[in-house]
């Protein structure tokens, strides 16, 4: 293993659209998801466990979940969990973690990975990997990963590729990111051949990191400046890293950074992929469905004319359903969802509701 590889993994988020299984108490991260045994988060570290040196796994999360963190990856060290101080977007967190690597370590490269994905081909994978972070060593670039698109997916964000990067396979230079878009666009992104769905796992050096988020805020520059001075010195760092924070815009990494830079490549990657970021998506990839494509995940259920439904209950409850098709029926603690499965942005919807109308103890 190479001690100059980093692993960062996001493991802050709330996982709204996962709801009513994922709540704000304890979100889809740390929850077994699939019925393997292991949670997403277990299984995205044991995933980079298997080539990237423990010591040097960050991951950064919320305070409120530091118990779930400890229960569930037990043998992770104490300063390799950072706590984010407040709720923000992900900029912050890369950078906190960024700036930590290179406190660690002038020259180190890293990935940042969300918590929540699956991944088919391990073997694939862990190439696609260390090669992107080798390419990352050698070159001063922000390397996202793309997958090609086997449908207009309109739940995903896209990268659109320009021309090859001289004297490599399958890296390119980035065009244009686009967020989740509309049909009709997904449609043309997919026939187009252009664009490859946009992974949200990203590799780059440490340092170049820091200087692409200098460059792309003057006063994010003085804040940034501000936090590795303070740890340079030695001193309380607590404070700076609440202003970080603070000052942080609100947005995506590809909006903030990302699209403000001149030096980002996108690797095409080989290995199977999928965001499990949603009902439909945990429908998509489990391998478990009936002949009705009908997924039952860890229940007991009897299914009469069903089709294409995913049924989640807890331990003990039994759902009868019939004449169903392209419906989720999950129930968690004292919520139960019933909707159509590719109505997914109505989760968002149904949320805000029960927490403006019903309280906080349901969502």
């Amino acid at each position: 293993m190479n001690n100059k590889n980093f692993c960062i993994i996001l493991a802050g988020g709330q996982g709204t659209r996962l709801w009513p299984m994922s709540r704000q108490a304890k979100p889809k991260q740390f929850i077994d998801i699939l019925g393997t045994g292991k949670t997403l988060l277990q299984m995205t570290y044991e995933r980079f466990a298997s080539f990237i040196d423990t010591d040097n796994i960050i991951i950064v999360t919320n305070e409120n979940y530091r118990q779930y963190i400890q229960e569930q990856i037990p043998g992770i060290r104490y300063e390799n969990v950072l706590m984010e101080p407040m709720r923000r977007n992900t900029v912050p967190a890369v950078t906190w973690a960024a700036m930590e690597v290179m406190r660690r370590c002038p020259e180190g490269r890293l990935i940042v990975s969300p918590s929540d994905q699956n991944i088919t081909d391990h073997e694939a994978f862990t190439q696609d990997i260390l090669r992107g972070l080798d390419y990352v060593g050698k070159h001063n670039a922000l390397l996202t990963l793309g997958a090609k698109p086997n449908r207009p997916e309109t739940q995903y964000g896209y990268i659109q590729m320009a021309d090859a990067v001289t004297g490599t396979n399958d890296i390119y230079r980035v065009q244009s990111f686009t967020e989740k878009p509309a049909n009709e666009f997904a449609q043309i992104f997919y026939e187009s051949g252009e664009f490859l769905w946009n992974t949200g796992l990203f590799m780059w050096s440490a340092k170049a990191f820091i200087n692409a988020a200098k460059e792309a805020s003057n006063e994010f520059a003085s804040i940034i400046q501000s936090v590795i001075d303070t740890y340079k010195a030695g001193d309380y760092v607590a404070d700076k890293l609440m202003e970080l924070f603070t000052k942080c815009p609100n947005m995506s990494l590809e909006q903030s950074v990302l699209e403000k830079s001149e030096n980002v490549d996108v690797l095409l990657c080989h290995f199977g992929w999928a965001d499990l970021g949603t009902w439909e998506a945990v429908h998509e990839e489990s391998p478990s469905k009936d002949k009705s494509s009908n997924l039952v995940i860890d229940s007991k259920s009897l299914l009469y004319d069903c089709k294409d439904c995913l049924i989640k209950l807890p331990n003990g409850h039994v759902a009868v359903v019939e004449g169903l098709e392209d419906y989720i029926v999950v129930e968690e603690g004292n919520v139960l969802v019933i909707c159509r499965k590719s109505e997914q942005k109505n989760i968002r919807k149904f949320v805000n509701d029960a927490q403006l109308n019903l309280g906080e103890e349901f969502v």
